[in-house]
Formats: structure tokens, C-alpha cells, sequence
């Protein structure tokens, strides 16, 4: 018997058949809880010798995608970031969106809107909470959910993304209270 060293055990294969398994129409509101849950199993269970991701380290790229289903339009991106990586407040539009850590510890702080919205391209925002993640952990983020990453050591991260974000109107905000939409929905 002839095995195809092509064929190797692939965690990352496993965790998008599971996910298409469970998709459905796309519109379970538990659907984020399952893919945290199934997103977890992967960042636990890959061995950093699998070839999609000492890829993905080697690399070193901020971000990479992994995954796109064709059928459904979820993506799994992956991500190195540096000590001190960081970004602005956003928030994902109409998309759910899990982090998840498989090296190094990313903090990620949640925003409240306080304003009332009414002025047109002007924001204010207080910071609710800072969730520490390290390897293993995983934490949804849901339609409108305004947050912002920073690296605090090297770290390898997944996300995924319930819908292409390039394709969806979000907004990023910065301190100094202003609010714009994203050119192209790009983080």
C-alpha cells in the first residue's frame, strides 16, 4: 500500500469538514458557540509539525488565508503577530467573528458605543473589558461588537470569519471620537 505523503493527518481539513457539517443555512444563533467550540479542538490538537501550520509560522505573515468554502463563504484566516501588534477599535458589520490563540497571548479589549449615533461620522466609545487570551482559548465576537487586539508576546492566531469581511460595511474608530467606515471593509 502506497501512502500519499500529500494525504497526512490534517487538522485544519478536519475542522472546515466539520464546520460545513453544521453550517446549514448559516443562521443558527448557536452557530458561533459550535465553531468556537470546534476552533478550540483545533488549537489544541494540531501539532506544530503539521504542514499548514509550521507554513503559517515559517511565513510569519499578519495574515493569511487558509480557507475560503466556496458554497457557503466562511474563511479561516491565520495570523503572526509581533510583540506590540496592535489595531484600532472595529467591529466586524454584520459578521460573527471567533479569535482564537495557538501561540503567545493576544489581549483584546470590548468597547459600549456611548453616543447616540446621531452625528454623522463622530463616535465616543468607553472600554467595557480586557480578555486575555492564550494558547487554546477562543472567543466569539458578534455582529457590531466594537473591540481592538493587542499583541502582548508573539502570537499565532486564528480567526474566522463567518462571511468575507472585505465585502461588508464596518467601521473603525479611533480614540479621538471619530468613527469612518473601512475603504473595502479591511481591517
Amino acid at each position: 500500500m502506497v501512502i500519499n505523503a500529500d494525504k497526512e493527518d490534517n487538522s485544519l481539513e478536519r475542522f472546515t469538514a466539520e464546520v460545513r457539517s453544521i453550517w446549514g443555512d448559516g443562521n443558527d444563533p448557536e452557530l458561533p458557540f459550535k465553531v468556537k467550540g470546534l476552533l478550540e479542538k483545533l488549537l489544541t490538537s494540531t501539532s506544530p509539525q503539521e504542514r499548514w501550520i509550521a507554513k503559517l509560522i515559517r511565513e510569519g505573515l499578519p495574515a493569511r488565508e487558509l480557507y475560503r468554502d466556496k458554497e457557503h463563504g466562511f474563511i479561516q484566516m491565520g495570523h503572526v503577530h509581533e510583540k506590540g501588534h496592535s489595531n484600532s477599535p472595529h467591529d466586524h458589520g454584520p459578521c460573527w467573528v471567533p479569535y482564537g490563540v495557538y501561540h503567545g497571548v493576544t489581549e483584546i479589549t470590548t468597547y459600549r458605543r456611548t453616543d447616540n449615533g446621531r452625528v454623522a461620522g463622530r463616535a465616543t466609545l468607553e472600554k467595557k473589558k480586557v480578555h486575555r487570551l492564550t494558547p487554546g482559548m477562543v472567543l466569539p465576537y458578534f455582529p457590531g461588537d466594537i473591540h481592538s487586539t493587542l499583541t502582548v508576546e508573539h502570537s499565532v492566531v486564528l480567526r474566522f470569519l463567518s462571511h468575507d469581511l472585505s465585502k461588508v460595511k464596518r467601521h473603525r474608530y479611533d480614540l479621538q471620537d471619530r468613527l469612518r467606515a473601512l475603504p473595502n471593509g479591511r481591517e
